[in-house]
């Protein structure tokens, strides 16, 4: 899909608040992020995820990496469903991000103390970092990582701005890992 019409169609799901299938692309790597476009900014999207109707958490898109938009009948449907269940009113912004540039958008993320995900997909880096949000640098983020035991790293990760192509926040799987933490 040509980068206008994926800038079109992000500009009609975000002001008609429209389920929405993104397939998201980086080198050979590709993805599929699904929810609900809550803001748009020229170069990001911030997106709360649906999944399996179930409202789920926040995540920050650079809109390069946006490769196909789709609203078909079977996403229509799973838009009517969601509706009939309630779970519409679920759908908001309860956190107000500027999406200006990666700078912004992790200064109002850090403000909120939430624990991210950082993940850059592309299968030749391909890194998925989850903790606390410890430094923010012109063109990189610093993070306590803590691994699938919850314990967490002497030093902070490092991750260059250019690099990552999802930032998620306030993600059920965060929250409650996040509690259960230990050095």
């Amino acid at each position: 899909m040509k980068k206008e019409k994926v800038i079109e169609k992000l500009d009609k799901h975000c002001s008609e608040k429209l389920y929405v299938r993104l397939t998201r692309k980086k080198g050979s790597f590709e993805g599929i992020s699904t929810g609900f476009i809550l803001d748009k900014s020229p170069d990001f999207i911030l997106l709360q995820e649906t999944d399996e109707f179930r409202v789920l958490g926040y995540q920050v898109i650079p809109i390069q990496t946006i490769k196909h938009v789709r609203y078909n009948k079977n996403d229509k449907t799973i838009h009517r469903i969601l509706k009939e269940e309630g779970l519409i009113n679920e759908i908001k912004a309860k956190y107000k991000v500027d999406l200006t540039d990666w700078n912004s958008i992790v200064k109002d993320i850090k403000a909120t103390e939430l624990t991210i995900i950082s993940e850059c997909e592309h299968p030749k880096q391909n890194f998925f970092c989850i903790g606390q949000l410890k430094r923010i640098n012109k063109k990189s983020i610093s993070i306590r990582y803590f691994n699938a035991q919850g314990i967490l790293d002497k030093k902070n990760t490092k991750h260059n701005f250019e690099d990552i192509t999802k930032l998620s926040f306030d993600d059920r799987y965060a929250n409650v890992f996040s509690k259960y933490l230990r050095e």
